[in-house]
Order: structure tokens, then C-alpha cells, then sequence
């Protein structure tokens, strides 16, 4: 698996595809149909980036679930989009001089925070999502010709367009294009500021530089920059949404314009749907405001058909998809991020609850703050303090409609979203966003307070990225490096690597640890041991995992102990046990604390597996 891909190679072919990306925009942008909205105030290349890589998720995430996966076509349609990549190259020069020119103190402060940004986002991948599904799913999924969701797996039915771009990008071994793409995101919202016009208003470019840096310290970008979590490519794709829904739409006078415009808002929103479960909201908002624009013109109706036309060649699908092979309610399906018949429930419940801090809002939007202390461990989670910039313009009545979206968000969010920071990075950008004609317009003193304090909230974060950089950039020079540094920070690595040399060859292990890109045997998901609460849904899934014939289930020591586990007491003998095998690491450099388990093998026998079925 990615153990064996030399980082240096997957970084080259995933810059390579992301250029191809690049170039095939460019020409997009300068259609007849598109070609209008360079004088707009987002620019129409920056929409192109992200219409093209949507429409490419869109197209192959439809295909392999309606008709499977073929690598051989893949890889000549990565061939094509790399020799796209070649045609009119970079102007390095004009780029530089354009968006990166550097005559101030806080331009620097900021061309040095994306770079950094930048190098961690070819740093190894380490985080427990991408490890579980993020890269395991588009792994198996090429090696099986079939998007390869699994009921007992639950987070595989996860799953969506952003796996989808990573199957394409391990065709020719980038699996690092996921998160250069989240960069490639991060860095398009700052561009879009940066040139970010209003029709009413002269946004003065100071204001905008102190707005980037502000967002550039949300501390959970550390996290999202170098993970295989598409979370940050939907952010950026819902961002360009919002600011063509509030900075083009109401301004558009000409009609056909308006109507490609709204139609551009429709398939990005609805496209990052596709990512991301939880985007529906965000999606919604900005198609909801994007509808009163409609009304105004008297264009509802017409809308509306848009709207259905988008839904159905980009959701329709994967609604297909589930009813025909995951479940039987079409309708619930649409409504939740799972899809299996059983347990589902309790696995949404486990969502919305998160694993991440503690429900005491606000703190954990805005400070690592867990149970009853302030930790480190967890910085990475939050929003952090410097998006605070947009209290300057709470009641600034201009921007009424982008405070009002936001609070919608706030309370549907509150309601029924995870509590986690990272879930409320977007309502923060729409009102940052905001701030830029806030100070624009205001006297110097409140531009130099904000100022200062966004300052020394950037030297903070650029702290951390260092720091970040430091110990994990060794790991992209070499497939030995590479494995110390999952040895060091990827939870789950010694378990799997101990496992694979005291097991045969041919085994195939039922286990506890999500880790599973990590596992060089093959492996079923012991995922249905944490949702499972009646013998119904027991009897079900333990027939699922006798149709895969496991040959031993793996044990780490917190799981072995778990007097709730279903199949302590129809499991076969001891293989193997191991003392301190199981290494619990953290991907944050920042949580330090190492916990030790033992690590225990056992046999399974079907036939006796079977007798867990009886009650």
C-alpha cells in the first residue's frame, strides 16, 4: 500500500495531475461562456480550478459506482490531463509579481505561512481517518474494480467524490494529490480574497492582506493541509459558491449571465455535497440565498428546474447506488451518511458527538480546550481566535445577508453538527470576508489594533508549521524515512507491521484498529462491535463476516479487555500475543504522550463463530 509508494514519486505525479487541473482551467475560464466573469468580483480562472476538479470528482465518482473501475482507462486520462499541464506552462515571473510580490512586512509574513503550508502538505499522511478509509477505500476499490464500501465497514460508506480523486491519483501512485489539493484549496481562498472586488465598496488591499493572515491562523488547517481528508477542497469549492451567491449575483444585471452564474453556484454547492456529508448545510445556506435572488427576479421557477437538473446527475447516483446494494429507504439514504440497514443509528449518534472536545461551547470553536483544561493535544481542532476580526463588523449593515447566513449556520450546526472547530470554519470565512469592507472603510486606528493582533497570532501558527515541518519533513526523502515517521506518529503502524510477521501469508485478520492502509494482510472491519445492540443485528453481521472467512481476529490490549465484546466467547484459540506492541501515537506533534497495549491473535474457527448467533 502507501508504504511501498516512494513519497518523492507520489509527490511529483500528484503535482503533475494538480497542474493538469491548473492548465485545463485556464482554457475553461477563457470560453464564451465563462470568459465574462473575469471582470467579475471573484476571478474566473479561480472558478474554473474548482469547476474542473468538481466536474472530474463528479464524473469519476458516478462511473465507479454505476459501472466499476478500470485502472488502464484511468491512467491514459491522467496521461492526457498531465500533457495538458504542459501546454502554455507557468510565466513563474508574472505569477510572482501578480499575487506574491513582496514589498511589505506583512505580504512576507504571509507568501511565508502558504509556504509553509505548502511543504506540509507533502508531508506523510498520518491522521486516523486517512489511514482508515480515506486511502485504504481508493486502494482496495482499484484493487477490486468497484467502489469498495462494505456494510460491517461503517466508515467506508463515508465515502464520496473526494475518495473518488484519490482512486484517480493512485493510478499512477500520486496518493498524495488528495492533500495537495487541500493546499491547492487554501490557497485559491486567499487568491480569491486577495482579488476580491465589490461593486459598491473599494476594498482597500491592506484590509484583504490582514484578512488572509487571520484565516491562515485557523489552527485547524494544520490538521486538514496534510491529511487525505477532502474536508478542506469542499470548504474552498462552498467559499467560491458563497462569494458568487453574495458579491456577483445581486450585481448581475444581464439575465443569461445571472442564470450561469446561479447554475455554477448549483453545481459547486451540490458537488461538495458529494465530499462531505456535513456540507449539505453550508450548501443549503448559500442556495437559499441564492433563491431569493431568483425571486427578486422572478426567475424561481426556472431555478428551481436548474436545481432539480443538478441534483439529479450529481446526487442521483450514489442514491442509486445505496438503495440497490447498501440499503431499502431512498429516502433515508438522502438524509443520512450511512447507509447499511443495521446500527446506523448509533454510528450517526457517534458522529454528531465526535471524538473530538468536550460540548462547552464556545470553547471548543475557539481554544483547545478539553474536559476541564486548556491542551495542546488538541489545538488542531479549533478555529482559533484571530477569525474574532469579525465582531469589528457585527453590525455593519452592508453585509446584514453574510451575518444572517451565518447565524443559520450557527444554530442548525448547534443542533445536529459534530462539535468540533473544524465544522465551523465556514461561517467564520463568510464573516471575515465581511470585515474586508468593514476596514476598508474605517479610520487607521482599529486597522493597526486588528492588525497587530492577527500579527501576532501569524508568528504563532508560523511557529507551528516549523515545528510541524521539523519533524515530519525527513519522511518524503525516502521509503525508510517515511515508515520512522508513521512508526513515530501514525497510531496503529507497529500494531499492523507486529501482526504481519507473526501471521501466514495467506491470512485474512478481523480487527479492532482502524489503521487499515496500514495492514499488509488482508483484512474484515470489526467496526460493527461499536454500533451492535440487539441479537438481530448481531445474527446480520456476523453472517457477513462468515461469507469473508477470516482466518483471526486482532486484538489491541483496550479492545481485548472489553467484557462487551460479541465474539469473546465463540472465538478460536491464542495464536500470539505480544507485550507493548501497540504504540497509541498522535498525528499532532504537539500531544507527545505515548500509550502502550499488548496486542493479542486469536484464531477463528467459523463453526464456532457460528454459535454466536444463538442466543
Amino acid at each position: 500500500m502507501i508504504l511501498d509508494i516512494h513519497p518523492l514519486l507520489s509527490i511529483f505525479s500528484s503535482l503533475l495531475i494538480v497542474n493538469g487541473f491548473y492548465n485545463l482551467s485556464k482554457l475553461i475560464s477563457k470560453s464564451k461562456y465563462l470568459i465574462f466573469l473575469e471582470n467579475r468580483a471573484v476571478p474566473g480562472r479561480l472558478i474554473s480550478f474548482f469547476l474542473v476538479v468538481n466536474v472530474f470528482s463528479i464524473i469519476l465518482y458516478n462511473l465507479f459506482l454505476l459501472f466499476g473501475i478500470n485502472e488502464d482507462y484511468l491512467k491514459i486520462l491522467i496521461i492526457l490531463l498531465v500533457l495538458i499541464g504542459f501546454y502554455r506552462p507557468y510565466n513563474i515571473q508574472k505569477l510572482f509579481k501578480k499575487y506574491i510580490l513582496i514589498n511589505t512586512k506583512t505580504k512576507l509574513l504571509l507568501f511565508v505561512i502558504l509556504l509553509g503550508y505548502f511543504v506540509i502538505s507533502l508531508l506523510p499522511i498520518t491522521d486516523s481517518d486517512s489511514l482508515d478509509y480515506h486511502i485504504t477505500l481508493p486502494y482496495l476499490s482499484l484493487l477490486n474494480e468497484n467502489f469498495f464500501i462494505q456494510k460491517e465497514w461503517f466508515t467506508s460508506q463515508l465515502a464520496g467524490a473526494g475518495e473518488a480523486l484519490i482512486i484517480f491519483g493512485l493510478a499512477v501512485n500520486a496518493y498524495k494529490l488528495s492533500s495537495i489539493l487541500q493546499f491547492a484549496a487554501l490557497l485559491l481562498i486567499i487568491v480569491a480574497i486577495l482579488n476580491l472586488k465589490h461593486e459598491k465598496y473599494n476594498l482597500n488591499i491592506n484590509s484583504k492582506i490582514l484578512i488572509c493572515l487571520a484565516i491562515l491562523c485557523i489552527p485547524s488547517f494544520l490538521f486538514l493541509t496534510f491529511t487525505a481528508k477532502p474536508q478542506l477542497f469542499a470548504i474552498g469549492t462552498n467559499f467560491v459558491a458563497f462569494l458568487m451567491a453574495f458579491f456577483i449575483l445581486p450585481f448581475e444585471k444581464n439575465n443569461k449571465k445571472f442564470v450561469t452564474v446561479f447554475c455554477l453556484i448549483c453545481f459547486l454547492c451540490l458537488s461538495a455535497t458529494q465530499f462531505k456529508f456535513s456540507f449539505f448545510l453550508s450548501s443549503g445556506i448559500i442556495l437559499l440565498f441564492s433563491f431569493i435572488e431568483l425571486f427578486k427576479r422572478k426567475l424561481l421557477f426556472q431555478g428551481f428546474f436548474i436545481l432539480l437538473f443538478f441534483f439529479i446527475i450529481i446526487i442521483f447516483p450514489r442514491e442509486y447506488y445505496d438503495y440497490k446494494y447498501l440499503s431499502h429507504d431512498i429516502i433515508r439514504n438522502f438524509l443520512s451518511p450511512a447507509t447499511d440497514d443495521y446500527s446506523t443509528t448509533t454510528f450517526i449518534e457517534s458522529l454528531k458527538h465526535g471524538t473530538g472536545n468536550s460540548r462547552y461551547f464556545p470553547y471548543w470553536i475557539f481554544l483547545p480546550y478539553n474536559q476541564h483544561f486548556f491542551s495542546l493535544s488538541i489545538v488542531t481542532e479549533i478555529v482559533g481566535l484571530s477569525v474574532l476580526i469579525f465582531l469589528v463588523n457585527f453590525k455593519f449593515k452592508p453585509i446584514k445577508n453574510i451575518v444572517i447566513a451565518s447565524f443559520i449556520f450557527f444554530i442548525l450546526a448547534l443542533l445536529f453538527g459534530q462539535p468540533m472547530g473544524r465544522f465551523f470554519i465556514e461561517p467564520f470565512l463568510w464573516l471575515t470576508v465581511g470585515s474586508i469592507i468593514y476596514l476598508s472603510s474605517k479610520n487607521n486606528l482599529l486597522f493597526i489594533i486588528c492588525k497587530k493582533l492577527v500579527i501576532i497570532n501569524s508568528i504563532i501558527i508560523l511557529v507551528a508549521l516549523l515545528y510541524t515541518i521539523v519533524n515530519f519533513l525527513p519522511g518524503i526523502f525516502s521509503i525508510k524515512n517515511h515508515k520512522n515517521i508513521l512508526e513515530k506518529y501514525a497510531n496503529g503502524y507497529n500494531l499492523y507491521q507486529w501482526a504481519y510477521k507473526n501471521l501466514p501469508n495467506n491470512s485474512k485478520i478481523l480487527t479492532t484498529h482502524r489503521a487499515y492502509s496500514l495492514s499488509k494482510n488482508s483484512f474484515v472491519s470489526y467496526d460493527f462491535r461499536l454500533y451492535s445492540s440487539t441479537q438481530e443485528e448481531l445474527d446480520y453481521y456476523i453472517d457477513l463476516i462468515l461469507k469473508k472467512k477470516p482466518t483471526h481476529i486482532l486484538y489491541n490490549g483496550i479492545d481485548h479487555d472489553n467484557s462487551k465484546d460479541f465474539l469473546k466467547n465463540c472465538r478460536g484459540q491464542l495464536a500470539v500475543r505480544g507485550k507493548n506492541i501497540h504504540q497509541v501515537n498522535k498525528r499532532n506533534p504537539f500531544n507527545l504522550r505515548i500509550i502502550q497495549h499488548d496486542v493479542y491473535i486469536y484464531e477463528i474457527d467459523l463453526n464456532k463463530l457460528k454459535k454466536c448467533k444463538i442466543k
